[in-house]
Order: structure tokens, then sequence, then C-alpha cells
């Protein structure tokens, strides 16, 4: 490694240490300045969006004279995972290259790349439903399968402990309250069936009038009645229990 890229290099870290592009981590290897790893996140809007993708920018020692290999590490449903990635910047096109480029000028151009629907050598097609499904996916895999994220992003990786393990409490808490609202929903059907059932059962035609007119009744109370209402729905109550009571004697004295 020449000592110009060396300091290009250091130089450039310091760069986006301090004033670090947008949805971008990038940084080298504690062992080889030359190797360095990037993080993107993907933007909203995007089928990427919330995921977490890993790759690699392998410099030559001629740097910043030519240009560096390109690979993406986890998958995202747009990229072959550690393969190269032909672009402009790439080392597919050293003719293309400006030395005026850097890490960060790199990393924007393969994440404008990979939010467009352009192809290239090192690129897959997947169905947009794909590429969300791998965003959800990307910190687990980053976590578990990825080691060299691991390595390099330990701070990162205790990030996705804390953000999976909320994601399993929070589709815990939300399978659970659709099981209480399925269970209170055929409760509820249960019971409307059962004092349909009863209501029908009654022979007399007046008596089952009478009846089915108090249940509606007692369903309306169920609803929100303004405070104005109050006198009036007590004194329906109280007719009600006349009726219920006289209907009661009447049975009493017909046996």
């Amino acid at each position: 490694m020449t000592q110009q890229a060396y300091r290009r290099l250091v130089k450039e870290y310091k760069q986006i240490n301090e004033n670090p592009p947008p949805y971008i981590i990038a940084r080298p290897s504690e062992s080889n300045i030359l190797d360095w790893h990037y993080v993107i996140t993907g933007p909203p809007g995007t089928p990427y969006e919330g995921g977490q993708y890993h790759g690699r920018l392998t410099f030559p020692s001629e740097y910043p004279f030519k240009p560096p290999r390109i690979k993406m590490c986890t998958p995202s449903g747009r990229f072959e995972i550690n393969q190269r990635i032909c672009l402009s910047m790439s080392d597919f096109h050293e003719e293309l290259w400006n030395p005026s480029w850097s890490v960060a000028t790199i990393i924007n151009g393969l994440l404008s790349f990979m939010t467009s629907e352009e192809r290239t050598t090192g690129s897959i097609v997947t169905p947009e439903s794909t590429k969300r499904e791998l965003a959800k996916r990307s910190k687990y895999y980053n976590l578990y399968s990825n080691p060299a994220f691991k390595d390099n992003f330990s701070d990162l990786c205790k990030q996705n402990l804390r953000d999976i393990k909320r994601e399993e409490e929070e589709e815990a808490q939300r399978k659970l309250d659709q099981v209480d609202q399925e269970a209170i929903k055929k409760l509820e059907q249960d019971e409307k069936r059962k004092v349909t059932t009863s209501i029908d059962t009654i022979e007399d035609p007046e008596d089952r009038i009478r009846a089915k007119q108090i249940q509606e009744v007692n369903e309306k109370k169920k609803q929100p009645i303004p405070d104005s209402f109050g006198g009036g729905l007590i004194k329906i109550s109280v007719v009600l229990l006349a009726i219920f009571v006289g209907l009661a004697l009447k049975f009493n004295g017909a046996v």
C-alpha cells in the first residue's frame, strides 16, 4: 500500500465520522485500512425501508487512482450476496474512474443504484414483496449469519439484539390481542344466539313480541345516550318492569 492511499483513506474516514452521509455508516477494518465495511439503512418509501445492508469495499494499493471492488453481504433482493457489483465507480470500469470520488461518493452511488430499476452484473430481479421481507429479516441475518458484520459493527449488534427483542414482543402482543378480539367476538355471537333462541321458543305471540321489544330496549341501553335522555330512559325501564311484573302475575294466576 502506498503512503498516498493510506493518507487518503485516513482522511476520508475522518470526514465520514465528522459528517456521516444519510443512511450510511462506513469504516475500515482494524487490521487493514484497504478493507472497508459499510452499512446502508434502507430509506423510507422504498422496498428496503428499515433494512440493514452490510457490504464491503476493497481498495487497491493504488487508490485513489484505481477504483475499489464493491460487494454486498446482506441479502437484499437487489444484489447477489458476496459477488462483485458492476458500477461506473467499481473495479469493473477502471477507465471511468475519477480520483476525486471518495468512499462516501461510492456508497451513495451504490445506494442510488440500489433504489433504481437498472440492471448490471451482480444485480438480481425479485418482486417487491421479497425485498420487503428480506428487509425485515436483515438485522437477524447480520446478527446470526454474518460474521464479518459482527466483527466490524459490535455496536450495531447490540442495537440489533434490542430491536429484535422488541419486535418479537410486539408481534407476540399483536397475536395475543388478535386472539382476545376473536374470543370476545365469539362470546358476543354465542350470547346473541342464545337470546334469540330463547325468544323464539315463547309460544304466545304477544309474549314473544313483548320479549323482543325488551331485548331491543336492552340493546339500545348498551349504546351511549346523552345525559338529557337519562330521565326518559328511567321511565321506559319502569314501564317495562311493570309490564314484566304484570305478565308474571298473569302467568301465575293462569297456573
